[in-house]
């Protein structure tokens, strides 16, 4: 599986889906897999969206593909180095970036020089001692396994 579709399956998994809009953990307006449609937080539906709900499924889908795809064009522009990586420990750096947004995911600054450095130990480490780490355990424990191991199991994907 590329890095694209095990990153699709891993944010599927770990955000599930709504077709009806519904406030996520902060009150912002979301929908999907975790869409942000709140217009307070810059958030909106592509022109190619119908303005409806509930979403169809289809619809729901290549909005995460349409998500996906603006999380690499971020990691693009400010991580020259993460294609170069394994499949499984780019879906790793993906979910985190749809997570936590780009900026929230750059503030990991020796976490992501361990990652460009190949120190897949010390990576792991400074993901597990994160804030985020504490929030969202079960899925940053996840991720972090994996970007160590390099172990697609490691994902848990059901």
């Amino acid at each position: 599986m590329n890095g694209n579709d095990l990153a699709a399956k891993v944010i599927a998994q770990d955000e599930g889906c709504r077709l009806n809009p519904y406030p996520d953990h902060l009150g912002f307006w979301t929908v999907g897999y975790g869409h942000l449609i709140d217009r307070r937080k810059g958030g909106s539906l592509p022109a190619w969206v119908k303005p409806s709900f509930p979403l169809e499924q289809a619809e729901a889908d290549q909005l995460l593909k349409f998500d996906i795809r603006a999380c690499e064009a971020s990691l693009d522009g400010s991580l020259h180095w993460w294609r170069g990586l394994s499949d499984v420990r780019r879906a790793v750096i993906l979910s985190m970036a749809f997570q936590l947004g780009i900026a929230g995911l750059l503030k990991f600054k020796n976490t992501l020089r361990a990652m460009q450095g190949v120190r897949w130990a010390d990576a792991a480490q400074g993901m597990r001692d994160s804030l985020w780490y504490k929030q969202t355990t079960e899925r940053a424990e996840r991720l972090a396994k994996a970007m160590e191991t390099d172990d697609e199991a490691a994902l848990e994907i059901g």
